[in-house]
């Protein structure tokens, strides 16, 4: 399993395929060279057996041959003269302790002699000429010693090949370091992307072969981006549509308001007026929506001290929270400015605050703190409410996704829209329940921690 998740990697089967290319080039050259060398060295030292034959085959005499110096070495190198007579006895020899038997034919014969591992002999034989004292003329050298000559050299030409090796293989390795540090970059630009306004990824310093995939990407992105334009298009026209009729109603209520009568009519009227105040808040969001995901209309930053706009928020929320008796409390040990849209942290503290005071019992408290936690500024929207179930807070900022314990009505577009306007700002934010003295959900902490 590990080495066929290790075959995976573009670089190892490189690596590995290049080293194996490289280990079977050494093998084959040093078979060619000891081939050669070996074939060129036989031709070599044969010629010279034969010419060094020759050279006696002409002696009208026996000489006395002088013995070979006693050093394994030069022994084992030299050429070996046996002279034999007429009679097949050999008369004299540069080698006398050597015994290899004279050949029955003449030419060139291959015999073992000795008790060494080197003791393979190639032998010339052939006749003296006409008149000479000698019959025959027999010219040895070691074969062993010679092959063993010729594996050191064969092994001698190969060393520049295996030295080379780790030069190559490093250099593949940083070529190949490099292509697959740009697919990484390219990898971690598309990880970076936001969900709905995606990029296009450059192909500049990506290998040719991936080209094609870049281009299949940015091709797909631009169909998604098409697609999104269209359901964003779709959503502002289809809330700009409902603004007016809604807003018709709204005056319409106001209007009839004065003449409903107390009694079951009141209250049918109440439930009618809060179903529209729903449904105007509805609108307002999926606006509010779709201006966040229209890069093309981006609200201008401006220098904003943070306090002013929790003070902001929450004046605005006073009205609801006087309606349901909820005592809402701010308390800023802490100051922060940044640069941002005035309306994008209205909307993200709107929502938030809003939430609280509609999750929280009426007559209970809200509190908004604005303070230091570990090193770091971040605004906590504190209620007393039944918390949330730990499953769904992963989901809670999704769209259109609602608590199944909630007790009040909404769109639950609310947290979408906070976690649009957080990531535009590079803010954080996140939800957890708040635990009594026996364990059990007090409320619900929505921290907003500042960049």
């Amino acid at each position: 399993m590990k080495a066929w998740l290790f075959m995976r990697s573009l670089r190892n089967k490189l690596l590995c395929t290049l080293l194996a290319i490289h280990l079977v080039m050494i093998g084959g050259v040093s078979w060619y060279f000891f081939s050669c060398y070996g074939d060129m060295i036989g031709t070599m030292k044969d010629d010279q057996l034969s010419k060094i034959a020759d050279a006696w085959a002409t002696n009208k005499q026996i000489p006395a041959l002088m013995p070979l110096l006693p050093h394994a070495d030069k022994m084992k190198s030299a050429y070996v003269v046996q002279l034999w007579d007429s009679d097949n006895h050999l008369r004299a020899s540069s080698w006398p302790a050597l015994q290899v038997p004279l050949q029955r034919d003449a030419g060139w014969h291959d015999v073992s002699a000795g008790d060494c591992h080197d003791c393979k002999w190639r032998v010339f034989t052939r006749s003296g000429e006409p008149g000479s004292a000698i019959k025959t003329i027999q010219v040895l050298h070691n074969i062993g010693y010679m092959k063993r000559v010729v594996v050191q050299r064969a092994l001698s030409a190969i060393i520049p090949l295996l030295l080379m090796m780790p030069l190559s293989l490093l250099v593949i390795w940083l070529v190949v370091r490099k292509i697959t540090r740009d697919l990484r970059a390219a990898s971690r630009h598309i990880a970076a992307q936001e969900t709905h306004h995606p990029h296009s990824v450059p192909p500049d310093g990506l290998p040719d072969e991936i080209l094609p995939l870049i281009d299949a990407y940015n091709a797909l992105l631009d169909k998604l981006r098409a697609a999104w334009s269209s359901q964003r298009q779709f959503l502002e026209d289809a809330a700009h549509e409902l603004r007016t009729p809604v807003t018709a109603v709204t005056l319409q209520l106001e209007n009839l308001r004065q003449h409903i009568q107390p009694g079951e009519a009141s209250r049918q009227f109440a439930q009618l007026e809060a179903g529209v105040t729903r449904t105007r808040h509805l609108v307002t969001q999926l606006l509010d929506i779709s201006r966040q995901e229209d890069r093309s209309a981006l609200a201008a930053n401006e220098h904003i001290e943070l306090e002013e706009v929790l003070k902001e928020s929450i004046e605005q929320l006073m009205v609801l929270a006087d309606k349901r008796g909820i005592d809402i409390g701010y308390n800023g040990t802490a100051r922060y400015q940044l640069q941002a849209s005035r309306s994008d942290l209205r909307s993200l503290f709107d929502n938030l605050i809003g939430n609280a005071m509609l999750h929280t019992p009426e007559g209970s408290l809200v509190d908004v703190l604005l303070h230091r936690v570990g090193g770091q500024t971040v605004v906590d929207i504190i209620d007393n409410g039944p918390g949330m179930s730990e499953s769904f807070i992963d989901r809670a900022f999704d769209r259109f996704t609602r608590s199944p314990d909630a007790r009040t009505q909404g769109s639950g577009l609310g947290l979408a829209i906070v976690r649009g306007v957080a990531q535009k700002h590079r803010m954080q934010v996140s939800l957890s329940n708040r635990s009594g003295p026996q364990g059990e959900i007090c409320g619900l902490q929505a921290r907003v921690t500042l960049p």
